[in-house]
């Protein structure tokens, strides 16, 4: 399907790398197929496998808890130790970004594509456009990256919510000092 001169559709962005054009809907409520909710409410569902605050507070009670456990006094440094490496995995292989590039590109179309059908193929397609492929030697455009990233994370509602918190400054300092003061001071940075 073209785009292009379709009233339906809005040219959001051009990438100059690959000359392609970038749209959306022009009415943003009604203008995509129920198969574009599924695919984006399964990809939700994957950006929540991170090191989400739910995930961190669960481990921290968990670790407080077999702290606090007098009868597992045996295996308490595996039962941490597994805790511990359940966090760090997660936060070693971030997802985060991916899943919002990934998300941005699943609410927008390019020509070729069905808009009536949400295909793992196209948002793939438009993903290596923004993150590029050195292996089919696909050149990455950064600036489409930016726009499926912010696009994605403002169609995440589990980044939303981190997002209101992450604009207010006062919140962040205020944070930034509770966040000092629960810390050992040999734990402190020199």
């Amino acid at each position: 399907m073209m785009f292009k001169d379709n009233a339906e559709y809005v040219s959001a962005y051009y990438s100059e790398i690959h000359q392609k054009h970038v749209y959306l809907p022009v009415d943003s409520v009604n203008g995509y197929h129920l198969s574009r909710y599924v695919a984006a409410g399964a990809q939700d569902i994957f950006s929540q496998s991170g090191a989400t605050k739910e995930f961190i507070r669960h481990i921290a009670e968990a670790i407080k808890e077999i702290c606090n456990n007098e009868r597992d006094r045996n295996s308490l440094r595996t039962d941490i130790g597994t805790l511990m490496d359940n966090l760090l995995y997660r936060l070693q292989y971030p997802v985060d970004e991916l899943c919002a590039v990934r998300m941005g590109a699943i609410y927008c179309f390019i020509d070729g594509e069905n808009p009536d059908n949400c295909q793992d193929l196209w948002t793939q397609q438009k993903v290596t456009l923004a993150v590029g492929d050195t292996e089919r030697k696909i050149q990455g455009d950064p600036d489409l990256y930016s726009f499926f990233l912010t696009l994605g994370v403002q169609s995440t509602p589990s980044y939303m919510e981190s997002c209101e918190l992450l604009i207010n400054m006062e919140y962040i300092m205020n944070r930034r000092q509770i966040l000092e003061g629960l810390t050992p001071l040999r734990l402190h940075k020199k």
